[in-house]
């Protein structure tokens, strides 16, 4: 009985926790199916970048590590690796995303500058040089999206496929960042952290034929289709939370002990602990599916170890639908499934496919 009370207590504490963050907003029943692991035996991943899945429910991963990407069947079987490091047809020098296009084929996009079209068998069909764009997104077959460094800050942009910009987003300003300090020589040198918590992220995703584009400290997401043009923007009237005693602690105890990982002198630290500010970004994360799109925000409280992750389901029409709550923000999410990257305790890490339903 004293243990019922205990839990029935704590049940309520976290239920008015998320009350007081989020407000009384309309909840979304989320059914999670048995999970698929994929990388755990029968074969070992060096990285997990990126996922995507076919019309014949056929999935495909995107191992950074080793450039290259493995297809896999609806059950898990390996089908076919394609890939390897190199500049010749059909070779990555720096993936990051992986992608069916509109066509049924494949779009490889990298960090730095290329675009690769592949069949799903992995033949090469053709290959882009953006040269200069960096994170690069799909759009459609002649747009996408990437961003630029500037003097002052990064910019987000669109571009076609003779690499001509078509249209700008949000910027962010590199002293939001990094602090310049001299060095024992006397010299200015630039150190950067950035926690996603309060640094503002540059937000992009794609799915069901529509990309998200936005920044992390408002919650103002563009929707484009696959012209790049506007189809609706998602917008949510929602104050940002502030930072507790105890998460601000979390978050300068980890600026320190990344600024010692790194050898950099105990001032950096504190100059860059003062860039933290008073409250959260708006947004973690957007996902796209053929139904909905996903906008995951901060849980109440960043330093509790595994904590859920909230999500605003929201239709494609920009219409807030209700909101639940993940275990963890998934890589990708299709019509009835979602894909999850995991470690073991080894450190190895693996892919975690399992079938989802929503109740509203």
């Amino acid at each position: 009985m004293i243990m019922n009370r205990i839990v029935a207590t704590a049940l309520s504490l976290l239920i008015s926790t998320w009350a007081v963050a989020f407000g009384q907003e309309k909840s979304v029943g989320l059914t999670l199916g048995p999970p698929l692991e994929i990388g755990r035996k029968e074969m070992l991943f060096a990285s997990i970048a990126s996922v995507c899945e076919d019309a014949s429910l056929n999935f495909y991963v995107l191992d950074r590590m080793e450039h290259a990407v493995f297809k896999f069947s609806p059950e898990g079987r390996l089908l076919a690796k394609f890939g390897q490091k190199g500049q010749g047809p059909g070779d990555f020098q720096s993936p990051s995303q992986v992608v069916l296009a509109p066509q049924g084929e494949l779009a490889v996009l990298e960090d730095l500058y290329y675009v690769s079209f592949l069949k799903t068998d992995g033949s090469f069909i053709r290959r882009l040089d953006l040269n200069g764009r960096l994170g690069l997104g799909f759009v459609g077959s002649d747009r996408f999206y990437g961003w630029v460094w500037r003097p002052d800050d990064q910019q987000q942009l669109m571009v076609d496929a003779e690499n001509k910009i078509l249209s700008t987003f949000h910027t962010l300003a590199r002293d939001r960042f990094s602090v310049n300090l001299p060095d024992e020589a006397g010299r200015l040198v630039m150190f950067n952290y950035s926690h996603d918590a309060y640094v503002p992220r540059f937000l992009y995703a794609h799915g069901g034929r529509l990309s998200a584009v936005g920044i992390s400290d408002r919650y103002e997401i563009e929707l484009l289709d696959e012209a790049g043009r506007t189809a609706t923007t998602i917008r949510r009237d929602l104050k940002s939370q502030k930072f507790s005693g105890r998460e601000k602690d979390h978050l300068e105890r980890g600026l320190r002990e990344f600024a010692k990982s790194k050898g950099w002198p105990e001032r950096v630290a504190r100059e860059l602990g003062k860039k933290i500010p008073a409250y959260k970004n708006m947004i973690r994360a957007v996902r796209i599916s053929p139904q909905h799109v996903f906008v995951f925000r901060f849980a109440p409280d960043i330093s509790a170890e595994n904590a859920p992750s909230p999500v605003d389901i929201v239709n494609r029409k920009g219409e807030f639908l209700g909101m639940a709550e993940f275990p963890d923000i998934p890589l990708f999410i299709s019509n009835r499934a979602a894909y999850f990257i995991k470690s073991d305790d080894s450190g190895n890490v693996y892919l975690l496919r399992t079938d989802y339903s929503l109740d509203f």
